[in-house]
């Protein structure tokens, strides 16, 4: 009688020689190929005073993927709803406007959302955002995976939203 690490051993030598059921020949695996990725640099949260519902967030989006890219949504337990915005010339007057569509994100160019321009808006916030604080954000994209990243509260820059 074989002794069991007798049995194993052919059992492996067995297998380890087998052939694919359909006689094509073994193909080694395809090499893993990268995730589209974005990169949050430079985010804040502006500080907001005590009786404010809304705040707003900056960042600088980098799409480090091959191919174009769109940031699609935002939210954060902070806000019971997160958007992004632009601040827009409208017949000679700045507006602020949801920007339904997104941002898109060109390949190795980056976006800037900064006061005065695109940047996230925090609807009906849980409480104000305080300088030294940070607020959890979750940004989600087309194309790469969702970030979520901190951003500090710092001071709000005059007229910015």
């Amino acid at each position: 009688m074989m002794g069991w690490r007798a049995a194993l051993a052919a059992v492996a030598v067995l297998a380890g020689c087998s052939q694919p059921q359909s006689g094509a020949p073994e193909t080694a695996p395809e090499a893993a190929v990268a995730a589209p990725s974005v990169a949050v640099s430079e985010a804040w949260a502006a500080a907001t005073p005590n009786a404010a519902q809304v705040a707003a967030g900056y960042a600088t989006l980098t799409n480090n993927g091959a191919a174009e890219d769109r940031l699609v949504s935002a939210a954060s337990p902070r806000a019971a709803r997160v958007e992004i915005h632009e601040m827009a010339m409208e017949g000679g007057m700045m507006n602020m406007r949801a920007v339904p569509d997104g941002v898109a994100l060109a390949p190795g160019a980056p976006v800037s959302l900064a006061p005065g321009g695109l940047h996230i808006m925090f609807m009906d916030i849980t409480a104000p955002f305080v300088d030294g604080e940070t607020v959890p954000v979750t940004l989600t994209f087309t194309n790469a995976p969702p970030v979520t990243i901190d951003f500090p509260v710092r001071p709000r820059t005059v007229g910015a939203h």
